[in-house]
């Protein structure tokens, strides 16, 4: 039976966390910053299980199983825009639309 995992990254701290998290993975599992499998893995590392983590797409591309939650859009956005953007499903990126963050909520009580 394959087993999948799916990472939920809340706030400032889950997002800077589940960033390392997945950068480390892809050392780890040869995939490069675009999600493709680097050029010098050897043929028994390549098949490791990479599906546990990552989805395979139809291009060839791994794609992290994260959801990406956030209330203010500034550690998203520096995903969005970092070394790893074409890593990640945009569609996994949530962030509040009004982008007050967690800070104004005590002002409003």
């Amino acid at each position: 039976m394959p087993r999948e995992i799916i990472t939920l990254q809340v706030g400032q701290c889950g997002n800077q966390i589940g960033y390392e998290f997945w950068k480390t993975l892809c050392l780890e599992h040869g995939i490069t910053q675009d999600g493709l499998i680097r050029d010098d893995i050897d043929v028994g590392e390549a098949n490791d299980r990479k599906d546990v983590f990552f989805y395979q797409a139809d291009d060839e591309h791994y794609i992290p199983r994260a959801i990406l939650l956030d209330l203010e859009d500034r550690v998203i956005n520096s995903i969005r825009t970092g070394d790893f953007k074409k890593l990640y499903n945009p569609e996994n990126f949530l962030v509040d639309t009004q982008g007050g963050g967690a800070g104004n909520n005590w002002a409003s009580g």
